[in-house]
């Protein structure tokens, strides 16, 4: 397969500022490398700065636009900090990308989430959406360009096998995304949640440890592999938070090569 020709989406997010939660590494770096590519001026927020900076270095070897903010986003007072660096150094807010994740995105059953374990991901999956949506609304309502984008899983919808707490908070995500929606559409934001398949690289790992569970893992996808996050899944992003989603809002909207229609 080979990789996408950018020059398709050149121009979509020329002069727009967006942020993207979990940019590290991950889906969060190709989202990111998306973004910029189409035009955006993008910070990346995460926790930790040699992956963030090496997203920020990928973003310029690319010829972007890139910033490292260092944020916690289960902490409100430094999500609004990262908006306000933001809104400095760039002149304002556009687009808001929730990635971030924590480590029970791994199966796990339920009798080895412990308290801690579930107060983790719920502050990543929610508080964080709670905090980012606060902090962001001054600058994304009113301009036509607002876009808020959070990264829900098919799990969310399908019911993950031994995975109850991520589950749960990815359906959860979905309820806030369509809440945010009916809010704050009068406000010309547009709110959508985006289902991804993607090829990371812990998945290329499991998946080459087993060539035989390779083979079996793909045929649950329509069109044989798993998404790249820059090319495949990149794209979808960029379409959505751009003014050809203008009209698209409230949705859930799986980029996983078919993956949820052959459940």
């Amino acid at each position: 397969m080979t990789g996408m020709d950018w020059t398709s989406a050149a121009g979509l997010l020329t002069g727009r500022v967006a942020i993207v939660t979990g940019a590290s590494g991950g889906v969060g770096r190709g989202l990111a490398r998306a973004l910029a590519l189409a035009g955006a001026r993008v910070v990346v927020a995460a926790r930790g700065p040699a992956g963030g900076q090496e997203t920020v270095a990928q973003i310029q070897a690319e010829g972007g636009q890139g910033l490292f903010v260092a944020t916690d986003v289960c902490d409100a007072e430094a999500v609004r900090r990262t908006v306000a660096t933001t809104v400095q150094i760039f002149g304002g807010l556009d687009i808001v990308v929730h990635n971030a994740a924590s480590t029970l995105a791994r199966p796990t059953p339920l009798e080895e989430i412990n308290d801690a374990l579930w107060a983790e991901q719920a502050g990543v999956s929610l508080d964080a959406l709670h905090h980012l949506a606060h902090a962001a609304l001054p600058y994304l309502r009113g301009t036509g360009r607002g876009r808020f984008l959070v990264l829900s899983s098919a799990q969310g919808q399908h019911g993950g096998a031994m995975n109850p707490a991520y589950t749960a908070l990815k359906a959860a995500q979905r309820g806030f995304v369509k809440a945010l929606a009916r809010e704050w559409g009068p406000h010309d934001i547009v709110v959508n949640a985006l289902a991804p398949a993607a090829l990371t690289d812990a998945a290329k790992a499991y998946l080459e440890a087993d060539p035989e569970r390779t083979r079996e893992a793909m045929k649950s996808f329509p069109l044989g592999r798993m998404g790249d996050m820059r090319d495949d899944i990149g794209p979808a992003a960029v379409a959505m938070c751009s003014d050809l989603w203008r009209y698209v809002t409230g949705q859930t909207v799986n980029v996983d090569g078919g993956y949820y229609t052959a459940l």
